[in-house]
């Protein structure tokens, strides 16, 4: 039998490093319970948004593309605390590469994004049901999901290898967590009302792209605009993925605060 493959080593290591139950209820368990929360007590105040049948149809695509980050956050975590713990040094002086440790904490990502898709879709089953997708639609949002996950988890990995404090670290990790997920359509549309300094901020923020795109698979409307933001996270996505595998190569060993 050949040997398991050195990144997915490094991902089951990252996993069994992250799975507390701590963890797994404050970044999976918050989401969740937003979704309980607003979507029953919006739901009750808002109709419909968009193509969408009621707010709850609206927030759910919302909540599950900024999974992306959570998956993103919980990776830039592992990093970060593998720096602080001088752990990058001893998986670099095992048989692993920089390469695959870079590539095992993308998967990490990716992994972790699709497992709070999962959640978010077992708890907004008994609010909104089963949606009807079509191979397709599943592609697209998996796609998007997957090209968020490159971007967000390159971006924070990037700035992770470059900052030696820990409290910048972690303020730069929320503030754009934060800044990216209540400035975008997750919770709420941009319509005419918008103020336009407003409405420009929400469309330079990827998360928008990402949540538009998943939410057109979700109501059936996929489009053109669909496919220019698919374009757009692409672009973004192999940006991030640069500038990650240039921090890995100045990455400056040594204890961190």
């Amino acid at each position: 039998m050949s040997p398991v493959p050195p990144v997915l080593r490094l991902v089951v290591r990252n996993f069994r490093a992250s799975l507390d139950p701590i963890t797994l209820l404050v970044m999976f368990g918050q989401p969740a319970f937003l979704i309980v929360i607003l979507g029953t007590m919006f739901n009750q105040l808002i109709g419909s948004v968009g193509t969408s049948s009621s707010y709850v149809a609206f927030l759910v695509p919302g909540m599950i593309a900024s999974q992306m980050i959570t998956g993103a956050v919980l990776a830039g975590r592992i990093f970060w605390l593998d720096r602080r713990w001088s752990m990058v040094e001893q998986i670099f002086c095992g048989p692993f590469l920089r390469a695959e440790y870079l590539a095992a904490l993308l998967l990490t990502t990716l992994l972790f994004s699709l497992v709070g898709v999962g959640i978010m879709a077992l708890v907004a089953l008994p609010l909104v049901g089963l949606p009807t997708l079509s191979l397709a639609e599943l592609a697209v949002i998996l796609g998007t999901i997957g090209l968020g996950a490159t971007f967000f988890g390159g971006l924070l990995i990037a700035i992770g290898g470059r900052i030696r404090s820990a409290n910048l670290y972690f303020t730069i990790q929320s503030l754009l967590q934060y800044f990216l997920i209540f400035i975008s359509t997750v919770y709420y549309p941009v319509t005419a009302k918008t103020p336009v300094v407003l409405r420009a901020v929400v469309y330079s923020n990827p998360l928008t792209y990402a949540a538009n795109t998943v939410r057109s698979a979700f109501t059936h409307s996929f489009g053109t605009g669909d496919l220019v933001a698919g374009e757009v996270l692409a672009v973004l996505a192999a940006v991030a993925f640069v500038a990650a595998i240039a921090s890995f190569r100045r990455l400056e060993f040594g204890p961190v605060q």
